[in-house]
């Protein structure tokens, strides 16, 4: 009867534990936390099953199973424990992490005094009774502290919101009033009927072992899971990465790999402005942190930047923020747009530009007219008319007059730097917008130009000549139907001149 009893109250429950680790080291093999956490749930089984070994053989090894088994195994899983809240709570990752491992010390130091019997426990042959040494009581001392220490952790997630802590706090809570209470009685009433009571004091962890579950169950995905967020993130027709507050790249789908040009191997761990060529690294670092710190999401956000293989690409950019494993992290959805911003860029080229000569054309003129006129600014508006353009055509065929319509675009080209802007009006017109001071110079160089014949071949050359009128704002008009109605004028006036001398 008792070997089914201890068997119910130990060997049960240890396997319990051992299946608990085997579900969480399973659920996610890579993650820290749960490796430490079915290393702490091992631990325990041990305590479980070194108690059912004990009231097997008590007396015979009591002391020795109860020193180096038992609180050898409930030390470690101490130790786990408090690995596993600071990981929980990303103590490590604060600015002074570092010295939060000095709090292993004591508890290492403890286990190394193992070895010295009579400093650990005093044991009573003649009575089959035992009293703690110095070393049981400083290392009891020492679980409790950790325990302690992982309440006051845990009180402060509850405190952030964290919606697993809350569910820790009740288990380890429940685990150190059954543990203080029971291990306090065991010793006062070892001599007594209610001995027993020692038997149950392991219990305890069973409560704080079930709400650590629960809470990786409903805040940690599971690999009933995995399969389908694998597939999700590996054929997502968009790019999908996760980065921490210091930009570094904690996964990337295989697209973002495609992107920048590298493998996915040399993405991980690294942070993302490694490339993002042409990107101003300190303002991006400064509106990343700020968009962390106050869980900034973008949406439609528009990045152009330089992949390390020399590819410029512009990407749309959305993302939020998500809770793993305690720890903020941002989750970004990346799009391509490159495609569809040069199709854009070249829609509003069109839009903008003459086919023929590549200068602005007639909307881009009176875009810029109508600026220059709203911001009230003195400037010189010059018609150009290439003379007997239709005698070129006839005498030489249409591409030669073509030839000659750039000709004469490329020397305006030339001519129209700074603030200075030029425009195809359509067939043989063009227009120039000229700040005052140098139009009368603009204007005799694009004559001198022209007196220069343009070579249609090897042995065929011809002469080309505009006529030109300017019309001066504000004095000549205040509106751009004015002005151009008295360049206009004076530009025939000029061709009239002309054909006269001629």
């Amino acid at each position: 009867m008792k070997l089914i009893l201890y068997t119910i109250l130990y060997l049960v429950p240890a396997v319990i534990f051992i299946f608990l680790a085997g579900m969480v080291y399973s659920n996610n093999p890579k993650s820290r936390k749960h490796i430490t956490c079915s290393l702490l749930f091992l631990f325990s089984s041990l305590w479980f099953m070194g108690t059912f070994t004990y009231v097997l053989v008590y007396p015979r090894f009591f002391d020795f199973i109860l020193i180096y088994w038992i609180n050898g195994a409930v030390m470690i899983a101490a130790l786990l424990s408090l690995h596993l809240w600071l990981l929980n709570t990303n103590m490590y990752d604060k600015k002074n992490g570092k010295w939060f491992k000095l709090l292993f010390l004591p508890g290492i130091l403890s286990l190394l005094t193992l070895p010295i019997h009579s400093w650990m426990i005093y044991w009573n042959e003649t009575y089959l009774t035992f009293t703690p040494g110095p070393g049981l009581l400083i290392m009891w001392g020492l679980d409790f502290s950790y325990l302690v220490i992982n309440i006051v952790l845990t009180v402060k997630e509850m405190k952030k919101g964290n919606k697993s802590a809350k569910l820790w706090f009740v288990g380890i809570v429940l685990f150190f009033v059954w543990s203080f209470v029971f291990l306090i009685a065991s010793i006062l009433l070892q001599n007594t009927s209610f001995n027993f009571l020692s038997y149950i004091v392991p219990h305890g962890s069973l409560f704080w072992a079930f709400a650590i579950f629960l809470s990786m169950s409903k805040y940690d995905y599971l690999s009933s899971y995995e399969t389908r967020y694998n597939i999700l993130f590996e054929r997502s027709p968009l790019g999908i990465i996760i980065m921490d507050k210091e930009a570094v790249i904690l996964e990337a789908s295989p697209l973002v790999s495609k992107y920048f040009g590298v493998e996915k191997e040399e993405l991980l761990h690294s942070p993302i402005l490694s490339f993002l060529g042409g990107v101003d690294k300190e303002k991006f670092m400064r509106e990343h942190e700020n968009g962390f710190d106050n869980q900034i999401k973008l949406v439609d956000f528009e990045i152009n930047f330089t992949n390390p293989v020399g590819e410029q690409l512009t990407v749309l950019i959305d993302s939020d923020f998500i809770m793993v494993e305690g720890k903020p992290l941002q989750f970004v959805i990346v799009k391509d747009i490159t495609e569809a911003k040069v199709k854009e860029q070249k829609v509003q080229y069109l839009a903008y530009h003459d086919l023929l000569t590549g200068l602005p054309n007639r909307a881009a003129f009176e875009n810029h007219i109508l600026k220059l006129l709203n911001d009230n600014l003195k400037f010189n508006l010059v018609l150009i008319d290439l003379n007997k353009l239709k005698l070129i055509n006839d005498s030489y065929g249409h591409q030669a007059g073509d030839k000659a319509i750039q000709h004469i675009a490329t020397i305006l080209k030339e001519i129209a730097t700074g603030h200075n802007h030029a425009a195809r009006l359509g067939g043989d017109e063009f227009v120039l917008l000229l700040c005052p001071n140098e139009t009368d110079q603009l204007i005799r160089k694009i004559r001198e130009q022209l007196t220069i014949p343009l070579s249609l071949s090897i042995e065929q050359q011809i002469n080309l000549s505009a006529s030109i009128g300017v019309a001066e704002y504000p004095y000549d008009g205040t509106t751009m139907d004015q002005l151009y109605s008295v360049a206009d004028k004076r530009m025939y006036n000029d061709k009239q001149k002309s054909n006269k001398e001629k």
